[in-house]
C-alpha cells in the first residue's frame, strides 16, 4: 500500500515537473523576441521568456539541493545506527568534497570579464571564482568517473 502511494506521488511530481518544464521551454523557444529598441545587444537574439527559463532552472536547482541535503542527513543518521563505520566513511567523502571545492575555489580566476551589453552586478571577482570553482570541480569529478569506469574492470579481473 505504501509503495503504491509513494510511486503515485513521485510519478505525479515527476510528470508535473516535466509538463511545467516543457511549457517553459516552449515559451522560451517559440514565445518571440524582445523588441529591437529593448535589446541589450542589438544584433543578438534575445527571447522574451529568458528570465522565466532561468528562474525555473533556479527553482529546480534549489529543490534538488534541499532534497539532497534532507535525504543525506536522514541517510547518515540511519547509517550511523546501522553501520557506524560506513557512516564515518561517508562523512570522510563529504570532507574530501569540501576540500576539493576549497582547492578549486582558490584555483579560480577573479579577473573581471568584458561582456558586451552587460552592466549587472554578477561580473565581480567573488562570483567569477565561484563559477570557476564549480567548473573545475565538475571537470575533476568527470575525470574521476571516467577513471573509475576504465580502472574498475581491471581491478575486478585481478581479484
Amino acid at each position: 500500500m505504501a509503495v503504491t502511494k509513494i510511486r503515485k506521488t513521485s510519478s505525479l511530481a515527476f510528470l508535473s515537473t516535466i509538463i511545467v518544464t516543457l511549457v517553459v521551454l516552449g515559451l522560451f523557444l517559440f514565445g518571440g523576441q524582445v523588441a529591437p529598441e529593448q535589446k541589450l545587444v542589438p544584433d543578438m537574439s534575445q527571447p522574451i521568456f529568458t528570465d522565466m527559463l532561468l528562474y525555473w532552472a533556479y527553482a529546480l536547482l534549489a529543490i534538488t539541493i534541499v532534497a539532497l541535503i534532507i535525504f543525506a542527513i536522514f541517510g547518515f543518521l540511519h547509517s550511523l545506527k546501522v553501520n557506524p563505520k560506513g557512516a564515518i566513511r561517508g562523512l570522510l567523502v563529504l570532507v574530501a568534497m569540501v576540500v576539493i571545492l576549497g582547492i578549486s575555489y582558490f584555483l579560480g580566476s577573479g579577473e573581471i570579464l568584458n561582456i558586451p551589453g552587460y552592466d549587472g552586478g554578477d561580473n565581480n571577482p567573488g562570483t567569477l571564482k565561484v563559477v570557476d570553482m564549480w567548473l573545475f570541480t565538475t571537470y575533476f569529478m568527470l575525470f574521476i568517473a571516467v577513471g573509475a569506469v576504465l580502472i574498475s574492470p581491471l581491478l575486478s579481473k585481478r581479484k
